[in-house]
Order: C-alpha cells, then sequence, then structure tokens
C-alpha cells in the first residue's frame, strides 16, 4: 500500500496518510456521505468505499473530477498537502500530463455558429419564398421549421448538437407527413391488410417512418453510451415505474380515457381535431419517455457489470 506523507495541522507532527484516507477527510470536510459523492462522479457508492478502503485506486479522470469537488490540487489530493503557489511545478509521478488535462475541441463552438447561421438563413429564404410566391404561411412554416428549429439548436446547445438537430429534423418531417397523409408509423401494423386500392407508396412511407425513428433511438443510446449510474433503490423504482406507464399507463389511458370521449364523432376525424392533436402529443411523450428509459436502463446495466468485473478481479488477487 502506498502512503503519502501529509502534515497534522494541529499537532504539527508529520503522519503517513493513505489516498482512500484523504478522500474520507476532503468529503467528512463537506458533509457528504459516500453516496453524495458517487452521485457527483456518476459511479456507485460500492467503487467510493473501495477508495477509501484503499481496495481500489481511482482511475486518473476520477482523480481529477474528485479534485474538482474537493477544490483543491492534484497533489493536495494525493498527497494531502498544499502546494505554495509561488512553487513552480516540477514534472514529478503526480503531475498529470497537459494530454489528460480535458480540453475543449478547438473551433467546435465555432463551426456550431456558423451552422447555426446558415440554418437559419436557409430557412428564413424558405420561409420568405413561400410567402412571395405562394402566399401559403403555413407550407413556409412546414417547410423553414427544420431549418430554423436546427439553426436555434447549434447557437444555443452545446453538447450532442448533431443529436438533437436529428431528432428535430425527423419531428418536423413527422409531424409534416401525419399531416399531408394522415398516416403515422403504427400504420405498419396494418401491413397484412393493406391492398392495392389503398395506395402502398402510403405504407412504404409509414415504414419509412419506422425506420427513421429507430435509427434516432439507435443514435440516442449509441450518444449515451459512456453514461453510468448505480442501481439505488430509487433509480430502480423509477425505471420500473416509468416502463410500466410507458407500456402500460399511457395506452390503456388512452384507448379506454381518451379515444371513447370522441367515439361518436370519429367518423368526422380531420387533421385539425382535438383528437389529432392529442394523438401526436400521445406518440411524442411516449417516444421521449421510452427514449430516456433505455438510456438510463442500459446506464445501470454498465454500472452494475463494471462492479461485477472489480469484484471479480478484486477475488482473483
Amino acid at each position: 500500500m502506498i502512503r503519502f506523507p501529509v502534515q497534522k495541522i494541529r499537532k504539527g507532527e508529520p503522519l503517513f496518510m493513505t489516498l482512500g484516507e484523504n478522500i474520507v477527510r476532503l468529503r467528512t470536510q463537506k458533509n457528504w456521505s459516500q453516496g453524495d459523492l458517487a452521485d457527483a462522479l456518476d459511479i456507485s457508492r460500492q467503487s467510493v468505499s473501495k477508495w477509501e478502503t484503499d481496495a481500489s485506486i481511482p482511475e486518473l479522470d476520477k482523480l481529477l473530477k474528485l479534485s474538482e469537488l474537493f477544490g483543491v490540487t492534484l497533489d493536495e489530493l494525493v498527497r494531502g498537502e498544499e502546494v505554495p503557489k509561488t512553487e513552480t511545478a516540477m514534472p514529478t509521478a503526480q503531475t498529470v500530463p497537459a494530454s489528460f488535462a480535458p480540453q475543449a475541441a478547438p473551433g467546435r463552438e465555432k463551426h456550431h455558429t456558423i451552422a447555426g447561421t446558415v440554418l437559419l438563413c436557409t430557412g428564413a429564404v424558405i420561409l420568405i419564398f413561400c410567402l412571395l410566391l405562394a402566399g401559403d404561411l403555413l407550407a413556409g412554416l412546414l417547410f423553414a421549421s427544420p431549418f430554423l428549429i436546427c439553426g436555434i439548436i447549434c447557437l444555443a446547445v452545446k453538447k450532442r448538437v448533431g443529436l438533437w438537430c436529428g431528432w428535430a429534423a425527423y419531428l418536423c418531417i413527422d409531424l409534416y407527413l401525419r399531416f399531408a397523409t394522415g398516416l403515422s408509423w403504427t400504420t405498419i401494423f396494418m401491413t397484412h391488410l393493406w391492398t392495392y386500392e389503398m395506395n402502398y407508396m402510403r405504407l412504404a412511407i409509414a415504414w419509412m417512418q419506422f425506420f427513421a425513428m429507430l435509427v434516432m433511438i439507435v443514435c440516442t443510446v449509441r450518444s449515451y453510451r459512456t453514461l453510468k449510474l448505480s442501481a439505488t433503490k430509487k433509480e430502480v423504482t423509477w425505471l420500473i415505474v416509468g416502463w410500466v406507464a410507458a407500456l402500460v399507463v399511457l395506452p390503456l389511458l388512452m384507448s379506454y380515457g381518451v379515444m371513447p370521449l370522441w367515439r361518436d364523432n370519429l367518423h368526422n376525424y380531420s387533421n385539425f381535431s382535438p383528437y389529432f392533436f392529442i394523438n401526436i402529443l400521445y406518440g411524442y411523450v411516449r417516444l421521449a419517455l421510452v427514449n430516456v428509459l433505455l438510456v438510463r436502463t442500459l446506464a445501470v446495466w454498465r454500472m452494475k457489470r463494471e462492479e461485477k468485473k472489480a469484484d471479480r478481479n478484486t477475488a482473483e488477487t
């Protein structure tokens, strides 16, 4: 076990403190529990416990996060002593190479600004073009909205810009197809009943909507593939409640709570009826809920897998 020299503030006598003991000292100074520290680092409480008992050593990125959370330098965290600010830091075993320090991608924000400006200008041109030539504001908004929304995302959002622009474009196109054709991806469940008179092109559009939605869900899961969450009782409970709501409660509420209200007027169903907008809102809310649940469920699974792997390695050693 490696021990690092520190100084005892009250008595002034040198003593030796392990990295785990120093983490305990800094954590208690903040009045944090092991669970609080684990949540801040997106790791399990068991991992924090292993660090504090010196059963394992934090990785370099976790050491950097710990030093930021505790408001100390890396030397203070590892060695337990404050380095004078006038002292020139020399390369030592505890010095972090510059290549490991988190750095912002050069020019990325500039590229986002340029892309956002171009998209906003394109959307404005399309909107003006539709107003001047066709005199149709609704058509202009439908065609220009993907460019306008993606432009705003590029200017306002800092992370996962491509993912959010993809979702914005998908939702705008899906909404347009619902208004233009009255179809959604759920039409694929009628494939076995489809006939030539019903126009197979409409069925093909529904299948394209379905595959586009699957692609966006996969992209969302991949974008959060490094996320790890502790399988706490609260987290597991919310996941169970969320899946039950998405797969059981919302469909039943729609079938037996909302549809009966318009059952007598379904023959007057149109793209501008209240039921049409409620149906769209229901579909998008359920889609968002499923995405969140998938991401968090996989994050919990990754953490459990990592903990089992760490336990096996500990048992082997």
